[in-house]
C-alpha cells in the first residue's frame, strides 16, 4: 500500500522578499491515531508558498565573488501516522524534491535567463544525524527526483518490560519535525542582472 505523496512547494527569489518561523524539536515519534496509514508534509508556513530571497549587489559579482545567504531559513516536517496496532513491518517514508524549473528572468533585462537550481545549497540544523534519515546538508541537483531525507516510519517501543522480557509494546512514527534549511546561492557565475524566480517541489512518500 502506498499513500498518496504530499507534495509541498518553495519558492526562490533573486532580489525578491521573504517570510521566516520559529523552530521547535528535530526528528519526533508522534502517536497513532485512527485506522489508516497516512502523511503529511509541511515546508515553510501553514499555508501559502514562501520565497527564500538572495540579493546579489553589485559590489558581490564579478572577478571575486561570495557566496550569498538566503532568507528566510525553512523549516521542514514529515509526519507519518499509522495504525495504533499495526505491525513492526518496515514502512519506508521518502523526501524528495524536484528542482527541475530553474530560476527564470522575470524582469530587469535579463532576457530568456535561467539561473539552474544546481547554483543554490542549503545547510541544515536542528536535525539528527545522518544515520536517522533526517534531512543533511547538500544542494539541488536541477532533477525531478532528487532524495534528500529517507527514513522508517514504523517506531516499536517496549512498553512494559520485565527483566529480559517484553509484555507489551507501543506502535508510534518516526517523524521529521522543524528540520532547518538555510539556503546560499553560490554566486560562482556572472548572469545578467535583474529579477528571477523558480519554485522547487517537495514531495514526501510512505510505502
Amino acid at each position: 500500500m502506498r499513500p498518496r505523496p504530499a507534495p509541498a512547494p518553495l519558492a526562490a527569489a533573486l532580489l525578491a522578499a521573504g517570510l521566516a518561523l520559529p523552530a521547535e524539536a528535530v526528528v519526533m515519534t508522534v502517536t497513532d491515531v485512527g485506522l489508516v496509514y497516512a502523511i503529511s508534509v509541511r515546508v515553510g508556513a501553514v499555508s501559502g508558498v514562501d520565497t527564500v530571497a538572495f540579493s546579489v549587489a553589485g559590489d558581490n559579482v564579478g572577478l571575486a565573488p561570495a557566496p550569498v545567504a538566503g532568507s528566510p531559513v525553512i523549516e521542514v516536517w514529515v509526519t507519518p501516522f499509522r495504525p495504533a496496532n499495526s505491525s513492526s513491518t518496515a514502512r519506508p517514508v521518502t523526501l524528495r524534491v524536484d528542482s527541475t524549473p530553474g530560476l527564470a528572468c522575470q524582469s530587469g533585462g535579463c532576457g530568456a535567463t535561467l539561473i539552474p537550481f544546481s547554483q543554490i545549497g542549503w545547510t541544515a540544523s536542528n536535525n539528527g544525524a545522518a544515520t536517522t534519515g533526517d534531512i543533511q546538508s547538500g544542494r539541488f541537483d536541477g532533477s525531478a527526483n532528487q532524495q534528500i531525507a529517507s527514513f522508517n516510519a514504523n517506531a516499536t517501543f517496549c512498553s512494559a518490560p520485565v527483566l529480559l522480557l517484553c509484555l507489551g509494546y507501543t506502535y508510534r512514527s518516526n517523524a521529521i519535525s522543524a528540520t532547518r534549511m538555510q539556503f546560499s546561492y553560490d554566486n560562482d557565475v556572472v548572469y545578467p542582472a535583474g529579477n528571477y524566480r523558480g519554485t522547487v517541489r517537495f514531495t514526501a512518500s510512505m510505502e
